[in-house]
């Protein structure tokens, strides 16, 4: 075989690794991107409860002297919901905080290897998070742990918890996978 051959042959191999890698990526940017508008909604929605949750409550209390029984539980573990569930959508929306006066020095290349390489150790971290949350749903289920003032069993908020760290670690290897492609194609936005 003529060396050009080759070199066709392996140029054809790594199109279709990426072209393959586009496809998976796309595909995850279709599911991540639903999960994390519904559960953004979600929160969305839980955020206007907790509002008119403690309006009543300063409203009861200031004027009527009787303060719902249970809105400083409920106000916690509804606010646990809220933030899991809105993280991925920040994230998706680059809405989190970001320093970058130190890679903002760097080219474009190294910066795009940097983020997917933290991207990648971020999503690790939050399937463990994912894990531990899990565990520990288990053993306040098992334990049947429930809330001080309305007996609210426990393990249904902190097993709610564990779909939104779920799709926060999709964002994160969504956005280490976007990542990598633009290292491999810096054509491909």
């Amino acid at each position: 075989m003529s060396p050009q051959l080759n070199e066709e042959k392996q140029l054809n191999a790594t199109i279709d690794q990426t072209s393959s890698l586009v496809k998976f990526t796309r595909a995850l940017e279709k599911v991540t991107v639903h999960l994390n508008d519904v559960l953004h909604k979600i929160s969305s929605v839980l955020l206007m409860a907790l509002m008119l949750l403690t309006t009543a409550d300063v409203a009861g209390r200031f004027f009527f002297n009787a303060p719902i029984i249970g809105t400083y539980e409920l106000t916690g573990l509804l606010l646990a919901l809220m933030i899991f569930y809105s993280l991925g959508a920040g994230q998706l929306k680059k809405n989190h905080i970001e320093i970058d006066f130190f890679t903002r020095k760097m080219s474009a290349k190294s910066q795009h290897i940097l983020y997917s390489i933290s991207s990648f150790v971020l999503f690790i971290l939050l399937c463990l998070t994912t894990w531990q949350l899990y565990e520990y749903s288990v053993r306040v289920w098992i334990g049947g742990e429930t809330s001080g003032d309305l007996g609210l069993p426990l393990y249904i908020f902190s097993g709610l918890t564990i779909i939104g760290s779920f799709s926060f670690a999709l964002t994160l290897l969504l956005d280490g996978f976007n990542s990598l492609l633009k290292v491999v194609n810096p054509d491909e936005s």
